[in-house]
């Protein structure tokens, strides 16, 4: 027996994992109930791609024996490329607690808890690896990328550059170092790391994007279209590289190609069910909704149990006023795999069909999954709202949480106008694209990537301080509830999420909508053009911006309305009018948008929001 189990992990070392299982099998039905083959068995399925059978032989040899931390630690690999990260995680703390010296289970729990955005725990756990193993340079490139995703870039920098000290063809080092550069809008630096990435890897799917868009960003658009088609030869079926390369073509000069990298790879790969969602999905997004209903008529009509595919149809029934058509895929979806942006979507409908109390049953389960999701509680203020629930006005208290405040003057400046003509000038040349962004809420202006807080620009930095004190300023004024959805995340320390910047052109505008995955929100207004208003002052008081809704309201950023449509239904709660040098703070919750501007092709208002989290 020892002999054949020797042989057959053989094979499975020289690839060969058929030839492993019909070994397995023979031994097995020798000697049934064996830990050891059981696992084998499960290395040789998963070597083939039959994660169902692997995972199932995994448990059978846990089962048999469950101290063995090397099944423990393969069980969870399987489980976190499943995504299935809570369950991984578990069998990882398993591995590790029956042998605490076991590094690569160390290892692989700081990558699963950086997927669930545990960044702290991740940092433990990549230590007690680099405690085991100082030089280990998987364990250094977890730890500088949770330092990364914490957003300290200075710790995470040094980290990468130890990296590649002790092993100078590290892909990763030099790729991880570069996002680290092109964090701060050092796009050179970051060019020449991912190009020394980009010539250690080859055309990698991840490598070559991050070089594709820094060049797009760097201006250079013709260079990083050649290097997303270039990886999408080799790489036909890799979605994000198709949904990023066409994202930014949308935004580019090039926008006449959108799409059609995905023609192309569907004329070879015409079943691949995710190619076509990712599709018709884009296209969706783009307005484009009949073609996108075309794509899933022409490609996926027979796709009957496919949940996503499900769940996109009834989105394109709901835009096209199909409300039963979209109910009921929604439905057939849901009841194949829960989804809470497909839940979150049906709960919408049911609004539209003024079902509350059915709205409430699957906004009920939706909390379950996801107690902080700010579309969540927007969903719940519109229910409560329109069912007339008291808890509405406890939920929003629009004079307590909306808040105005004005930028102080930095150190250096004389007045508040020069330090303003200063952000705006560094932020011109950052809006380098046509037009606005697929998914994002502007409508007739550009975007910025959402790290704009981390630019090392002189006046960015001042900005980043003068907004700190606002925010700590905004916390320290809000009461203490730790029975409020807002109040009971209130924490003195927090980090900005996510900050960039917009510049809406003359009958721009932003449509109604939440920040899903924030806490505290804002708008924050560096120039407006001087027709937006009477006077271009740039005196605030806070307690006289508040505007009446019928007055002009040209620009002004509207409370309360939902993006629904819901016509007599809908109220704007609060509108408040922009001044250059203006902060409106709020929670992320709120529903909010702006009314267009007029002006000529030359008036813009230019603003950079941003979302806070808080920190412990």
């Amino acid at each position: 027996m020892q002999d054949l189990l020797k042989s057959a992990y053989q094979d499975l070392q020289n690839q060969q994992p058929q030839q492993a299982i019909s070994k397995l099998q023979s031994i097995a039905a020798q000697v049934p109930n064996n830990a050891d083959v059981a696992h084998l068995l499960a290395l040789s399925y998963k070597a083939l791609g039959d994660k169902a059978r692997a995972k199932q032989h995994f448990k059978q040899s846990l089962e048999l024996n469950e101290h063995q931390p090397e099944v423990l630690n393969n069980l969870a690999n399987l489980l976190k490329s499943e995504e299935s990260y809570s369950d991984a995680e578990a069998h990882y703390r398993r591995a590790v607690e029956l042998n605490p010296k076991y590094l690569q289970a160390w290892r692989n729990l700081g990558i699963c808890l950086q997927a669930q955005s545990h960044y702290e725990a991740a940092l433990e756990s990549y230590q007690r690896a680099l405690d085991l193993a100082p030089n280990d340079s998987s364990a250094l490139i977890g730890l500088a990328d949770a330092q990364r995703l914490i957003g300290d870039l200075e710790k995470a920098e040094s980290l990468y550059v130890s990296v590649l000290a002790i092993d100078p063809q590290k892909v990763n080092g030099w790729h991880n170092l570069g996002l680290v550069f092109h964090l701060q809008g050092k796009l050179t630096k970051a060019l020449e790391c991912y190009h020394k990435a980009f010539e250690l890897a080859g055309p990698r799917p991840e490598v070559s994007q991050s070089l594709a868009l820094c060049l797009h960003e760097a201006g250079k658009t013709q260079q990083s279209i050649q290097i997303f088609e270039r990886a999408l030869q080799q790489n036909p079926d890799h979605i994000e590289l198709h949904e990023r390369f066409n994202a930014m073509l949308w935004e580019s000069e090039f926008a006449s190609e959108f799409g059609e990298s995905y023609r192309s790879a569907l004329s070879q790969l015409s079943g691949n069910l995710s190619l076509i969602e990712s599709y018709a999905s884009l296209l969706f997004r783009a307005g484009h909704v009949t073609q996108a209903k075309q794509v899933l008529e022409r490609y996926a009509s027979g796709a009957l149990d496919n949940h996503n595919l499900l769940a996109l149809q009834g989105t394109i029934a709901a835009e096209m006023g199909d409300l039963s058509t979209a109910y009921h895929m929604m439905t057939r979806s849901l009841e194949i795999q829960y989804a809470k942006d497909v839940a979150q979507q049906l709960i919408k409908i049911d609004i539209l069909l003024s079902r509350y109390a059915q709205a409430q049953d699957l906004l009920n389960q939706a909390f379950i999954e996801a107690p902080n999701c700010q579309l969540n509680w927007a969903l719940q203020s519109l229910i409560w709202r329109l069912s007339g629930d008291k808890r509405y006005h406890w939920l929003m208290q629009y004079e307590k949480f909306v808040q105005v405040y004005k930028i102080a003057v930095p150190a250096g400046y004389d007045n508040l106008a020069a330090f303003l003509t200063d952000v705006e000038n560094a932020l011109i040349p950052m809006h380098r694209t046509e037009r606005e962004p697929l998914l994002q809420t502007l409508r007739n202006g550009t975007q910025t990537a959402s790290r704009l807080l981390h630019s090392p620009h002189p006046a960015i930095k001042a900005l980043k301080e003068c907004l700190q004190k606002i925010v700590r300023d905004y916390i320290s004024g809000l009461p203490d509830d730790l029975n409020h959805p807002f109040l009971s995340r209130k924490r003195e320390q927090f980090d900005f999420s996510g900050s960039w910047s917009v510049k809406l052109r003359a009958n721009g505008f932003h449509v109604n909508h939440v920040h899903p995955e924030g806490w505290i929100s804002s708008s924050c207004y560096i120039t407006i053009p001087r027709g937006m208003h009477e006077s271009s002052s740039i005196d605030i008081d806070p307690e006289t911006e508040s505007v009446d809704v019928a007055a002009d309201n040209q620009g002004c950023i509207k409370f309360g309305e939902s993006p629904l449509q819901l016509g007599d239904r809908d109220v704007i709660e609060m509108c408040v009018r922009p001044k250059p040098g203006m902060v409106v703070l709020f929670p992320s919750y709120c529903w909010h948008g702006t009314f267009p501007f007029s002006g000529t092709d030359s008036d813009y208002r230019m603003t950079a929001p941003f979302d806070i989290l808080p920190v412990g």
